[in-house]
């Protein structure tokens, strides 16, 4: 009891009394994202972006049932990617954009991973807590790593983008660029195409080569970019690059194997060179933004708690200065929850 003879404890709401509602929307959360990932699964999408159709007329195209179909249409209309008039659906701008697979920029790709082989990952999250061991991938490693490269190359396009455009960084005067660990070099990628002067070089593992130079190719970068098998933590010592990227690559690594890989990004950078670092970060609370609290529980179900998460932003300022840059600045991205950061070899 309190000094006022009442129990502590959350206050009423004032209504008076409080509301279960946010427990029930975050719980069943899943309902709406199997009903987005159904839909990707079954095309439904594609299929409307050929025009309306009825739920009997998207059934037949995706070879299901006309009565289900007709829910799960309904349920996408719900959560927003769909609109119905009448007995016929349309797909929602939004839809249009990124849900449509011959859409240039489309994230069919990520969400089928979010589908297959993420949320059955997620679903041993328990396991992950408890024990805090890696899961085992009945599928092996690598096929799980080169489904994620795949399904995230737009959106790391997508992120470098909006760095080009926001950032306070003189991109047409860089010649030479490095990217490290993200598989696909989608920042490369995109900084390349914007700019014609760019000669870059992606390292990563083996077993990403073939992916990325299939995206190379796609984009008819072969003569200025190029895909050098390595390992992506060493970086490129001597090569004197003019700006390094460094792409969600220290989130799936070890606290203690951070300092060592920003010293060899720092060694690969010609003096006053330039590092941009783009990571989803937590803020001190350690609960800010909501993304980056999540993402961190992504690391564990899908690496295991022996892998750093998600930094906060006064954690990597601190690795940066420790590891010799200097100039440490950060930007929030508009993009779900995404941090840029820029520093400088002194």
């Amino acid at each position: 009891m309190n000094q006022m003879g009442r129990s502590a404890g959350p206050r009423p709401s004032l209504a008076g009394r409080l509301s279960p509602v946010p427990i029930l929307q975050v719980a069943t959360g899943f309902w709406a994202s199997q009903a987005l990932l159904t839909a990707v699964e079954l095309r439904v999408f594609t299929i409307l972006f050929q025009g309306p159709k009825s739920a009997a007329e998207v059934a037949e195209a995706a070879g299901a049932d006309a009565a289900a179909m007709e829910a799960l249409l309904d349920a996408n209309c719900a959560i927003g990617f769909l609109h119905r008039q009448g007995d016929r659906y349309k797909n929602d701008e939004t839809a249009n954009a990124f849900l449509v697979e011959s859409v240039p920029g489309n994230y069919v790709e990520m969400v089928r991973f979010m589908r297959d082989p993420l949320y059955p990952l997620w679903s041993s999250l328990r396991e992950r807590v408890r024990g805090g061991g890696p899961p085992t991938v009945p599928q092996g490693n690598d096929e799980l790593e080169i489904g994620l490269a795949r399904a995230f190359h737009t959106g790391g396009y997508a992120t470098m983008s909006r760095v080009a455009e926001i950032l306070d960084l003189e991109f047409s005067d860089v010649s030479t660029l490095l990217e490290i660990g993200s598989h696909t070099g989608p920042g490369t990628l995109c900084l390349a195409r914007r700019y014609p002067q760019l000669q870059a070089t992606i390292v990563d593992q083996p077993v990403f080569q073939a992916v990325a130079e299939e995206f190379v190719k796609s984009m008819k970068l072969e003569e200025r970019v190029r895909f050098v098998a390595g390992d992506p933590d060493a970086g490129q010592p001597g090569a004197n690059a003019d700006l390094m990227l460094v792409s969600h690559h220290l989130s799936r690594r070890s606290r203690n194997a951070i300092p060592l890989i920003l010293a060899a990004a720092r060694a690969s950078l010609r003096d006053g060179g330039h590092i941009i670092v783009t990571e989803f970060l937590l803020e001190d609370s350690h609960a800010e933004p909501k993304e980056a609290a999540l993402y961190r529980l992504n690391v564990l179900a899908a690496y295991g708690a022996g892998n750093a998460g998600a930094l906060t932003r006064g954690e990597l300022t601190k690795y940066l200065q420790e590891a010799g840059f200097t100039g440490v600045d950060m930007v929030g991205l508009p993009m779900f929850g995404i941090t840029a950061i820029t520093a400088t070899k002194g």
